[in-house]
């Protein structure tokens, strides 16, 4: 009878569980659609994809300096000459100036900022790409992160329940006389530990929830509607096979890499920039003026011209020297960064690729390992009942069994997340990646 009720009351707190979590969490859904939902508002992604559009404009802005200045510029007015050998009075006298200038060679300046626009250009794009990223991984955390708080706290609650039906059984089998009292205070003392624990977990399910809704701009998300994404069988084969591999790869691919490649390249441009400086600038211009009574002259004509300037700046002989410096100190300094970028990209891709081995090891280990906790608390709750094992066995078996099933669920999420990371780390994670939205998947491990 006290087993059934026990058993009653166990299954009572469940059912409540569930019901709370059902009423605090409302509107969530897949991963894959919050993660689209965030990328397309998201502050940061938009101001990164405006940084994109604007440096696109800034190449078209370099190229313009090719581009003829037209100008059509008119004067009028009235011209009077005193004292003069002939004097002058022109009343209504006017003039238009029709005038192209042309930049024709600036030593190589122009054309070097065109690159250095285009190498922006291609900076921003790969900014993007990581400010989406990780946006995308953040998310990805947020969205597991809730989830596994549920099923810890779920274990909690069932951990405490059962300690509470072993501590009560411990009780009857006293009062019967065949009990010791020292089980009972085990009992005892191992359900104050549960309701703790409880009490901790409940906290960091609060945590998780909070995290959520700041992340997704969203309130009362529903536990019951999130599912842990299945890994897509293309996202899988994309995966290195070898941490050699991984490095390889990323070596090749990785964002942080290249954008450092980049800033050597445009450094190592400024300095032709800066030597264009002592160079020559050649510049054309055509002049057409038609003029009605102007300059003290009646009646109407038209003038031409056509001019070539070259210039020669002697004075940036000196006066530019210092910038010169400067700009060949800046590039030792960007092939210096490069360098120490090279060395961090080799350690975040063995990082990357060993997080995700053992992940995928300790997955496999921690699904046997809560199978086998699950049984050996059935076997212990019968041989108690028999009377063939004492209290601290039970106990001891709750124990195991709450830690297992919170491993899993701990290492079930890691792996999803290493995936993720491993696949930034080499440059190849997209949205489309993140989550199988098919009825069959390749990966979706249950804790249940």
């Amino acid at each position: 009878m006290s087993t059934f009720v026990f058993k009653s009351l166990r299954n009572t707190v469940l059912g409540i569980l569930a019901i709370l979590m059902t009423a605090t969490l409302s509107n969530a859904s897949s991963l894959k659609d919050m993660v689209d939902s965030v990328l397309s508002s998201h502050e940061d992604v938009v101001n990164a994809k405006k940084e994109l559009e604007e440096a696109g404009r800034d190449v078209t802005d370099a190229f313009l300096a090719y581009a003829p200045d037209l100008s059509v510029k008119w004067e009028g007015g009235s011209n009077y000459k005193h004292n003069a050998a002939t004097d002058s009075n022109m009343h209504g006298w006017d003039t238009y100036d029709w005038t192209w200038k042309q930049k024709i060679m600036d030593s190589g300046a122009t054309i070097v900022a065109i690159k250095n626009k285009n190498l922006e250009l291609d900076k921003k794009e790969l900014e993007f790409i990581s400010a989406r990223n990780d946006l995308l991984i953040e998310a990805a955390d947020a969205y597991l992160g809730l989830i596994k708080a549920s099923e810890k706290l779920q274990a909690s609650i069932e951990s405490e329940a059962n300690t509470r039906e072993t501590s009560g059984q411990e009780e009857i089998r006293v009062q019967v006389g065949s009990g010791l009292t020292s089980d009972v205070l085990k009992s005892k003392r191992q359900l104050a530990s549960a309701q703790k624990t409880v009490i901790t977990d409940e906290k960091a399910f609060n945590s998780a929830l909070y995290t959520y809704e700041t992340v997704f701009k969203t309130e009362g998300p529903d536990v019951s509607t999130l599912t842990k994404p299945r890994l897509p069988k293309d996202t899988l084969a994309m995966l290195p096979n070898s941490l050699e591999e991984t490095v390889e790869i990323a070596l090749v691919n990785n964002r942080d890499l290249l954008l450092s490649e980049m800033d050597v390249e445009i450094a190592r441009n400024d300095v032709v920039t800066a030597l264009a400086g002592f160079g020559p600038t050649v510049d054309g211009e055509m002049k057409y003026s038609d003029k009605n009574d102007a300059s003290h002259t009646g009646g109407q004509h038209y003038e031409e011209q056509i001019k070539l300037t070259i210039e020669f700046p002697i004075s940036g002989l000196y006066m530019d020297m210092p910038g010169l410096l400067n700009d060949r100190s800046a590039l030792d300094r960007a092939i210096n960064d490069h360098a120490v970028k090279e060395r961090d990209t080799i350690k975040d891709a063995k990082e990357a690729w060993q997080e995700y081995a053992n992940a995928r090891t300790l997955l496999s280990y921690s699904e046997n390992e809560a199978s086998i906790a699950r049984e050996l608390l059935s076997i212990s709750q019968k041989e108690r009942e028999a009377g063939q094992s004492d209290a601290a066995a039970v106990l001891a078996a709750e124990e195991t069994l709450e830690s297992s099933m919170k491993d899993l669920s701990d290492d079930s999420m890691t792996l999803v997340t290493s995936v993720y990371e491993l696949l930034n780390v080499i440059n190849m994670l997209e949205p489309s990646m993140i989550e199988d939205t098919t009825p069959i998947g390749t990966f979706n491990t249950s804790t249940q």
